[in-house]
Protein backbone atom coordinates (compact mmCIF):
# COMPACT_ATOMS: atom_id res chain seq x y z
CA UNK A 1 0.00 0.00 0.00
CA UNK A 2 3.04 2.58 0.70
CA UNK A 3 4.35 1.47 -2.25
CA UNK A 4 1.52 2.43 -4.11
CA UNK A 5 0.75 5.64 -2.69
CA UNK A 6 4.48 6.44 -3.28
CA UNK A 7 4.03 5.88 -6.79
CA UNK A 8 0.74 8.06 -6.87
CA UNK A 9 2.40 11.20 -5.45
CA UNK A 10 5.66 10.71 -7.92
CA UNK A 11 3.00 10.64 -10.70
CA UNK A 12 1.08 13.11 -9.45
CA UNK A 13 4.56 15.50 -9.31
CA UNK A 14 5.32 14.67 -12.70
CA UNK A 15 1.93 16.14 -13.92
CA UNK A 16 2.11 18.70 -11.77
CA UNK A 17 5.37 19.70 -12.94
CA UNK A 18 4.42 19.45 -16.69
CA UNK A 19 2.03 22.24 -15.83
CA UNK A 20 4.99 24.58 -14.92
CA UNK A 21 7.35 23.78 -17.92
CA UNK A 22 5.78 26.75 -19.94
CA UNK A 23 6.22 29.13 -17.14
CA UNK A 24 8.87 31.99 -18.37
CA UNK A 25 11.93 31.19 -16.09
CA UNK A 26 11.78 27.38 -17.12
CA UNK A 27 11.68 28.77 -20.79
CA UNK A 28 14.49 31.24 -20.58
CA UNK A 29 16.57 28.79 -19.30
CA UNK A 30 16.59 26.21 -21.23
CA UNK A 31 16.25 27.98 -24.45
CA UNK A 32 18.78 30.22 -23.68
CA UNK A 33 21.02 26.79 -23.11
CA UNK A 34 21.98 27.77 -19.61
CA UNK A 35 20.60 24.01 -17.81
CA UNK A 36 23.46 22.02 -17.54
CA UNK A 37 24.50 18.76 -15.93
CA UNK A 38 28.13 19.35 -15.67
CA UNK A 39 29.85 15.97 -14.47
CA UNK A 40 32.99 17.44 -12.87
CA UNK A 41 32.64 16.74 -8.95
CA UNK A 42 30.45 13.74 -9.55
CA UNK A 43 31.93 11.13 -7.26
CA UNK A 44 33.55 13.32 -4.84
CA UNK A 45 33.38 12.57 -1.21
CA UNK A 46 32.21 15.51 1.13
CA UNK A 47 32.76 15.36 5.20
CA UNK A 48 29.58 17.66 6.49
CA UNK A 49 30.05 19.24 9.98
CA UNK A 50 28.38 16.90 11.62
CA UNK A 51 31.11 13.89 10.12
CA UNK A 52 28.72 12.45 7.84
CA UNK A 53 29.66 11.28 4.71
CA UNK A 54 27.82 11.88 1.60
CA UNK A 55 28.75 11.33 -2.22
CA UNK A 56 27.43 13.56 -5.49
CA UNK A 57 25.76 11.42 -7.96
CA UNK A 58 24.15 14.75 -9.49
CA UNK A 59 24.33 18.06 -10.62
CA UNK A 60 22.33 20.78 -11.96
CA UNK A 61 23.63 24.47 -12.36
CA UNK A 62 21.80 27.58 -14.45
CA UNK A 63 24.83 29.32 -15.68
CA UNK A 64 24.33 32.89 -16.37
CA UNK A 65 25.14 35.41 -13.19
CA UNK A 66 22.34 37.20 -11.91
CA UNK A 67 21.78 38.64 -7.89
CA UNK A 68 24.32 39.92 -6.01
CA UNK A 69 27.26 37.86 -5.15
CA UNK A 70 27.23 38.73 -1.34
CA UNK A 71 23.49 37.87 -0.92
CA UNK A 72 23.69 34.24 -2.37
CA UNK A 73 22.65 31.58 -0.02
CA UNK A 74 23.70 27.64 0.38
CA UNK A 75 20.37 25.39 1.43
CA UNK A 76 20.85 22.45 2.47
CA UNK A 77 18.45 19.33 3.46
CA UNK A 78 18.83 15.84 4.49
CA UNK A 79 16.34 13.24 4.98
CA UNK A 80 15.33 9.24 4.30
CA UNK A 81 12.85 7.99 1.84
CA UNK A 82 10.32 6.05 3.62
CA UNK A 83 9.75 3.90 0.53
CA UNK A 84 11.69 1.76 -2.25
CA UNK A 85 16.03 1.49 -2.24
CA UNK A 86 18.61 3.86 -3.34
CA UNK A 87 18.97 3.03 -6.89
CA UNK A 88 15.20 3.95 -7.86
CA UNK A 89 15.20 6.43 -5.36
CA UNK A 90 18.08 7.98 -7.12
CA UNK A 91 15.79 7.89 -10.20
CA UNK A 92 12.98 9.52 -8.76
CA UNK A 93 15.14 12.34 -7.31
CA UNK A 94 15.19 13.31 -10.52
CA UNK A 95 11.60 14.36 -10.44
CA UNK A 96 12.55 17.98 -8.97
CA UNK A 97 14.83 19.25 -11.58
CA UNK A 98 12.16 20.77 -14.42
CA UNK A 99 10.58 21.94 -11.55
CA UNK A 100 13.67 23.81 -9.77
CA UNK A 101 14.88 24.72 -13.21
CA UNK A 102 11.75 27.10 -13.64
CA UNK A 103 12.03 28.82 -10.15
CA UNK A 104 13.27 32.44 -9.86
CA UNK A 105 16.74 32.30 -8.05
CA UNK A 106 17.29 28.77 -8.43
CA UNK A 107 20.92 28.22 -9.10
CA UNK A 108 22.63 25.01 -8.84
CA UNK A 109 22.03 22.09 -6.83
CA UNK A 110 24.15 19.01 -5.57
CA UNK A 111 22.56 15.37 -5.07
CA UNK A 112 24.27 13.45 -2.21
CA UNK A 113 23.56 10.32 -0.68
CA UNK A 114 25.20 8.84 2.26
CA UNK A 115 24.80 4.65 1.48
CA UNK A 116 25.72 3.06 4.88
CA UNK A 117 23.05 4.98 6.33
CA UNK A 118 20.80 5.25 3.11
CA UNK A 119 20.54 9.15 3.47
CA UNK A 120 19.75 11.52 1.07
CA UNK A 121 20.95 15.05 0.98
CA UNK A 122 20.29 18.15 -1.61
CA UNK A 123 22.65 21.14 -1.75
CA UNK A 124 21.43 24.61 -3.41
CA UNK A 125 22.80 27.34 -4.35
CA UNK A 126 20.02 30.44 -4.43
CA UNK A 127 20.70 34.05 -5.19
CA UNK A 128 19.31 35.06 -2.10
CA UNK A 129 18.39 33.99 1.57
CA UNK A 130 14.45 35.16 0.89
CA UNK A 131 14.33 32.67 -1.90
CA UNK A 132 15.48 30.09 0.05
CA UNK A 133 13.26 30.38 2.29
CA UNK A 134 10.50 30.16 -0.32
CA UNK A 135 11.42 27.01 -1.54
CA UNK A 136 10.49 25.27 1.80
CA UNK A 137 6.82 26.19 1.00
CA UNK A 138 7.02 25.25 -2.56
CA UNK A 139 4.91 22.16 -3.80
CA UNK A 140 7.97 20.28 -4.61
CA UNK A 141 9.78 20.85 -1.31
CA UNK A 142 6.04 19.38 0.45
CA UNK A 143 6.32 16.50 -1.54
CA UNK A 144 9.65 15.66 -0.70
CA UNK A 145 8.53 16.11 3.01
CA UNK A 146 5.82 13.72 2.36
CA UNK A 147 8.03 10.91 0.82
CA UNK A 148 10.32 10.95 4.10
CA UNK A 149 10.63 8.68 6.86
CA UNK A 150 9.12 10.42 9.73
CA UNK A 151 11.28 11.76 12.17
CA UNK A 152 14.27 12.02 9.18
CA UNK A 153 13.83 15.08 7.33
CA UNK A 154 15.76 18.76 8.65
CA UNK A 155 17.03 21.34 6.33
CA UNK A 156 19.37 24.33 7.34
CA UNK A 157 20.47 28.15 5.22
CA UNK A 158 23.83 29.22 4.90
CA UNK A 159 23.26 33.01 3.69
CA UNK A 160 26.48 34.69 2.35
CA UNK A 161 27.98 31.42 1.45
CA UNK A 162 29.03 30.67 -2.37
CA UNK A 163 28.14 26.71 -3.40
CA UNK A 164 31.28 26.08 -4.89
CA UNK A 165 33.42 27.23 -2.42
CA UNK A 166 31.63 25.37 0.05
CA UNK A 167 31.40 22.00 -2.10
CA UNK A 168 35.43 22.00 -2.21
CA UNK A 169 35.60 22.92 1.92
CA UNK A 170 33.73 20.08 2.27
CA UNK A 171 35.77 18.21 0.03
CA UNK A 172 38.83 18.74 1.73
CA UNK A 173 39.82 16.07 4.57
CA UNK A 174 42.21 19.05 6.25
CA UNK A 175 40.36 21.94 8.64
CA UNK A 176 39.78 24.83 6.52
CA UNK A 177 40.59 28.55 7.35
CA UNK A 178 36.60 29.10 7.25
CA UNK A 179 35.89 26.21 9.67
CA UNK A 180 37.26 28.67 12.22
CA UNK A 181 35.42 31.45 11.29
CA UNK A 182 32.23 32.45 12.68
CA UNK A 183 28.56 32.48 11.01
CA UNK A 184 24.87 32.02 11.23
CA UNK A 185 23.06 28.88 9.90
CA UNK A 186 20.10 28.49 10.41
CA UNK A 187 19.03 24.91 10.87
CA UNK A 188 15.35 23.12 11.55
CA UNK A 189 13.72 20.23 11.49
CA UNK A 190 10.62 20.55 9.67
CA UNK A 191 7.27 21.19 11.78
CA UNK A 192 5.59 17.81 13.19
CA UNK A 193 8.89 16.36 12.96
CA UNK A 194 11.03 17.64 15.79
CA UNK A 195 12.01 20.56 17.24
CA UNK A 196 13.43 23.75 15.62
CA UNK A 197 16.67 25.70 16.37
CA UNK A 198 19.34 28.30 15.22
CA UNK A 199 23.03 27.68 15.44
CA UNK A 200 25.40 30.22 15.74
CA UNK A 201 28.48 28.76 14.12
Amino acid sequence: MKKRTSILLSALAVLLILLFLFSKTFIVNVFSGRVHFPEERIGRNLAMEDGKKFVVFRRLHISGTTGKADDYTVFKVRFQFKSFGPSINKRLSMIPAPFLIGMKGFREKYWTIDETSGFFQGIYQWESKALAEKYISSFIFMLMTSRSAEGTLSYEILPGRDLSKYIEERSSTSTSAHGLMRYHATAVVCPGVGPREILDR
